[in-house]
């Protein structure tokens, strides 16, 4: 019967009630939370969620703002352009736990210091924003995810100021991200590379809780009139220890400088034409392909802090049309020209690479010396 009861409350929320028909008993129990990072890219930073529980009512749910459709129409060009919709969804708080416990992520609860009054509101709000008209958003990364949603909805149904007493640790975006890319080189190269040089500026405290981690956090220390928003925490779910490294010999920049001292040493060792012209075709065909992908993130998506970004150096569009001008017999007067002036921009690309870091990656400096090697070869080689 309990169970029965507890899915046709569940089945009202999904289903769109109005939110002033479901009235919470004083035994209700509102909680934030936290989840651990998971191994998928979409879960490398944790997540946040709302549970409402009422005993009374024989209600537990949890209330999601991180849900995405894979039937979504053009759901990977709207991914790419950062226009995929994001969903608050309504499950069971078993189900929600359960899915953790079987990905072995940790889950930390904190309940809410609210009054009834309070802790109505915030339901109402709740279910308001799953109203079908209300339950679709903008993902933005940084400034509108499933913890900034968290963040901000408790605070709207407090009707006071929340004073967040988070530590100004100075950090910038980069500083951010970066703990939790130590433990995937590749990925973390790959954000490094495609994020801009705005992601080095300081975030402020109240910008660090866009990561659960930091919200979880900020709550330990909230405070509104003379109360704490939220109890200390506890953990639901202890994760299992799984520690998981790349070794050295698999980061970017070892796999990336091997292969730029053998390519120079085979190039030295076997002068000819034709191996050089493969080899600076393939560079210049990624590179150039990798430029392309950069300036439609920079300046054709809603992705936040992806222009503008100095990656672009070496990964210049334009490598991708010269490409297929190097095998002509007769090599042109612009191919020149582009040469001269591609290498020049490099040399003096090459101190970004201490003054800028990460908003350039380390792993990408070997690329650099491998292009500057390449142009200098082409220039003083004919085909």
């Amino acid at each position: 019967m309990k169970t029965i009861r507890n899915l046709f409350l569940l089945i009202l929320v999904v289903s769109g009630i109005k939110a002033e028909a479901l009235h919470l008993s004083s035994q209700t129990k509102i909680s934030i939370l936290t989840c651990s990072p998971g191994a998928e890219l979409y879960s490398l930073f944790g997540h946040t969620a709302i549970r409402v529980c009422d005993p009374a009512k024989d209600m537990d749910i949890v209330f999601n703002y991180g849900t995405f459709d894979f039937q979504t129409d053009n759901f990977y060009i709207k991914y790419a352009q950062g226009l995929l919709p994001y969903q608050l969804t309504v499950t069971s708080y078993k189900s929600f736990i359960n899915s953790y416990i079987s990905d072995n992520r940790s889950v930390w609860s904190q309940t809410l210091n609210l009054d009834s009054l309070q802790r109505q509101r915030l339901f109402d709000l709740l279910v308001e924003n799953h109203q079908p008209a209300n339950r679709t958003y903008l993902y933005n990364f940084l400034f509108d995810n499933c913890s900034t949603r968290v963040r901000d909805i408790v605070a709207k149904s407090i009707l006071q100021p929340i004073e967040w007493h988070l530590p100004d640790m100075h950090k910038s975006f980069w500083n951010l991200l970066d703990e939790y890319l130590y433990r995937m080189p590749w990925v973390k190269w790959g954000i490094h590379t495609i994020l801009a040089q705005s992601g080095s500026r300081e975030a402020t405290p109240y910008q660090y809780m866009f990561l659960p981690d930091y919200l979880m956090q900020g709550l330990e220390t909230a405070t509104y009139g003379n109360k704490m928003l939220a109890e200390k925490q506890i953990i639901l779910y202890q994760a299992t220890e799984s520690t998981v490294y790349s070794p050295w010999y698999t980061t970017p920049f070892f796999i990336f400088t091997l292969g730029t001292v053998l390519l120079i040493i085979g190039l030295i060792r076997f002068p000819s034409g034709k191996l050089l012209h493969t080899t600076a075709f393939l560079l210049f065909i990624a590179s150039g392909l990798i430029g392309c992908l950069l300036i439609f993130l920079g300046y054709f998506t809603e992705h936040p802090i992806t222009a503008p970004n100095f990656n672009l150096i070496w990964a210049n569009p334009l490598n991708l049309p010269a490409a297929f001008f190097l095998f002509r017999k007769k090599r042109s007067y612009l191919l020149q020209l582009y040469l001269t002036i591609y290498g020049i921009v490099l040399l003096i690309g090459i101190p970004l690479w201490f003054f800028l870091t990460p908003a350039v990656p380390m792993a990408s400096l070997p690329l650099l010396l491998l292009l500057i090697y390449i142009c200098t070869r082409l220039k003083q080689r004919k085909p």
